[in-house]
């Protein structure tokens, strides 16, 4: 299946209300052309390897706010540890969805281990995690993440997805850096929690 069906997909299954955490490369602009409403409920750091673990943060922080974290398998291999951390703390209002396409796409497209023998799903469940699976079609990876949402539980989905992007043009790219990024994600959730986050320098 192709990522940007799958993206569609979990676009119709989440609100305005719901936060994301996306990772780094053409993920994070996929996700900004379908996100819903076009609010500024996603983060996109620009740290391989630190999606899951901001949204864990996210998810133990809000635990009446549902927490999705748009992992790929390059990332999640660069940060196994996390799947440990996830297993023993397993935020209910958590899910955590892998585009596994196999490749490291961003810098041309060699192989990662999920092209070989590494299964993440069986890694999560063997870390502890206890709802953890892993879809092929679009149509099971809709009636997947709409029970991983709803059921009460931490999710691990790893979606088997196709290598290869959307090459989306410049203006419908994510127009902002990570900093600016950063603040309108702040924003955003001082806003729909009635919190104040940062409140600027004194004085």
């Amino acid at each position: 299946m192709k990522k940007l069906d799958v993206v569609k997909a979990l676009a119709l299954q989440v609100t305005p209300e719901d936060l994301f955490v996306s990772s780094i490369g053409m993920l994070q602009h996929d996700w900004w052309n379908y996100r819903p409403n076009g609010v500024d409920n996603t983060l996109s750091p620009g740290v391989l390897g630190s999606v899951s673990s901001i949204a864990l943060g996210l998810a133990v922080a809000l635990p009446h706010r549902r927490i999705v974290a748009l992992d790929t398998d390059g990332s999640m291999l660069l940060n196994t540890g996390i799947l440990c951390t996830l297993g023993n703390e397993s935020p209910p209002n958590l899910t955590v969805i892998v585009f596994d396409n196999g490749v490291y796409q961003s810098i041309g497209g060699p192989p990662t281990l999920t092209s070989f023998k590494t299964d993440l799903a069986k890694m999560a469940e063997g870390a502890g995690c206890l709802n953890c699976v892993t879809v092929r079609d679009v149509e099971g990876f809709s009636v997947e993440v709409q029970r991983l949402l709803n059921d009460g539980e931490m999710g691990y989905l790893v979606a088997k997805i196709e290598p290869g992007d959307y090459p989306w043009p410049r203006e419908k790219r994510r127009p902002w850096d990570g900093v600016e990024d950063k603040y309108r994600f702040i924003r955003y959730v001082e806003k729909l929690e009635g919190i104040t986050i940062h409140a600027g320098s004194p004085g």
